[in-house]
């Protein structure tokens, strides 16, 4: 077991959709954006809806395997509601691989 925030890319990139990343609030702290759902995993990519106050913003997160991807997106969709930071803190299963 490790924590999300030892995972290799943790947190993950915002940006894909409406919010634009560039305004300096969100470019200063994309951790404080709140977890809505996992969308889908596409290989080793998991694409995840956020919300960063009103706005949505879709994340993407790249795990190390198919396997470590899936494990990830089930922690994740137990934690609707919960800041990237508080997620990071959370324990995900290892992939032997």
């Amino acid at each position: 077991m490790q924590q999300l925030l030892n995972l290799a890319g943790w947190p993950p990139q915002g940006g894909a959709g409406p919010f634009d990343t560039r305004k300096a609030a969100f470019a200063k702290s994309p951790e404080t954006v709140t977890f809505r759902k996992v969308d889908r995993i596409v290989g080793t990519r998991i694409d995840m809806t956020c919300m960063f106050g009103k706005e949505v913003v879709t994340f993407r997160f790249f795990a190390s395997s198919r396997g470590m991807a899936e494990n990830v997106a089930e922690v994740l969709g137990h934690s609707t509601g919960q800041s990237l930071r508080d997620l990071g803190l959370l324990y995900v299963a290892d992939i032997e691989e």
